[in-house]
């Protein structure tokens, strides 16, 4: 999630099909979601939540070495998925946040979520490029609703203080004026 943004139930909606891992720049397609209906489970839904969420984002490297390390221990499963049960099915979403809820609380971090994620990486990429590029790597179809919900407002304001020193400057020609 920290390498592309992607909501919980894309990344593990993933297959390795969605991947072109020998590509030059490496790249992930994200073309579904997980969903969950009742009396037939978790299956893969092949689109995602808008038409603006349907993207192939370029990798990485630290998400590259990971799948690439994945791919040589991972079980064949009918679905093709990159992350699985321990019986080769979809991972519910709830049973991911609920692990990651036991892990965080261990590490004292409680405050990390699977949106904490996707909020890192509109604001690290919003700050190195801008929010159109935040936008479309989290597959949202308005800036407003990334710029919104997503990118960290700042705490410190810029360094104005040399433009506001103007403010108080007073020239030296200036003296008592009996106007």
């Amino acid at each position: 999630m920290l390498a592309t943004g992607a909501r919980i139930g894309e990344i593990l909606a993933l297959r390795w099909e969605d991947l072109d891992l020998a590509a030059e720049r490496p790249t992930l397609t994200i073309c579904g979601t997980l969903v969950f209906l009742k009396g037939q489970g978790f299956f893969r839904q092949p689109w995602t939540k808008s038409d603006a969420g349907y993207r192939r984002v370029v990798l990485p490297r630290f998400a590259v070495g990971m799948l690439m390390a994945r791919n040589l221990t991972a079980a064949d499963n009918p679905h093709d998925a990159i992350f699985t049960s321990r019986r080769g099915t979809w991972l519910s979403p709830n049973n991911v946040r609920r692990q990651r809820r036991q892990a965080r609380a261990e590490a004292d971090l409680d405050w990390v979520t699977p949106h904490t994620f996707r909020k890192t990486v509109a604001t690290l990429i919003k700050e190195e490029t801008d929010t159109e590029s935040a936008t479309a790597q989290l597959g949202h179809s308005s800036e407003e609703v990334t710029d919104t919900y997503y990118i960290a407002k700042r705490v410190q304001a810029l360094d104005v203080s040399g433009i506001l020193e103007r403010l108080g400057s007073h020239p030296s020609s200036q003296g008592s004026s009996s106007d």
